[in-house]
């Protein structure tokens, strides 16, 4: 994996740093590389405004940021939980405000959904 392309893209899914500077850093990096949204992703972007490390507001700018960067691939098993989270996390408008109750129960779903269940069954 190339090391300078695909760091801006795991340094947005793994929100480490400053929300705009990640953003602008992943739509400049290497159009070739890839990277995996995994469920513990979700979790500890949650887990910031539940914490009160980041407001409602970050976590909606950086779901649409994760959710419409064509180079991150959703992790296999999981993807129409992580979608839905995506979905509904980035379009606030569409589904209901984000909110730290919100976040709470976003947790609580991602947390104790199976680690091997057919996503789509469940959701679809």
């Amino acid at each position: 994996m190339d090391s300078n392309g695909s760091r801006p893209l795991e340094d947005l899914v793994h929100w480490n740093g400053e929300l705009s500077e990640l953003i602008t850093n992943a739509r400049r990096g290497e159009p070739s590389s890839t990277v995996t949204f995994r469920r513990g992703h979700a979790v500890a972007a949650a887990e910031k405004v539940v914490a009160g490390l980041a407001s409602p507001g970050h976590l909606v700018d950086w779901a649409q940021a994760v959710h419409f960067e064509d180079r991150v691939d959703v992790e296999e098993g999981h993807e129409g939980l992580l979608t839905q989270f995506l979905v509904e996390v980035s379009t606030p408008e569409l589904f209901e405000p984000v909110t730290h109750e919100v976040c709470q129960r976003w947790l609580r779903l991602l947390q104790t959904s199976p680690a091997s269940a057919p996503e789509a069954a469940a959701h679809g």
